[in-house]
């Protein structure tokens, strides 16, 4: 199970499971509080966006709102595996 407050966790989480997927993640940091993520797909196509917190033990709402935005990518559940 991932820490839901951890960054790096889910940070790394996304990255397996974008492997494993067949996409690859593009980050910007959007402000000093978030990066946001795209997934690109192997024929170049956008296949997901997201806003991910980089301190989610202080904004638990944004994360409830990334596992909610990935899920159509990811599965139910995804943050929770």
């Amino acid at each position: 199970m991932v820490e839901r407050d951890d960054y790096a966790a889910i940070r790394d989480r996304i990255i397996g499971l974008s492997h494993l997927h067949g996409l690859r993640c593009d980050w910007a940091e959007t402000t000093r509080r978030q990066r946001f993520l795209l997934l690109w797909d192997a024929e170049g196509r956008v296949a997901a966006r997201a806003i991910v917190p980089l301190y989610p033990g202080e904004t638990p709402h944004l994360v409830d709102s990334l596992e909610r935005g990935l899920a159509h990518v990811f599965g139910e559940g995804w943050l929770k595996d």
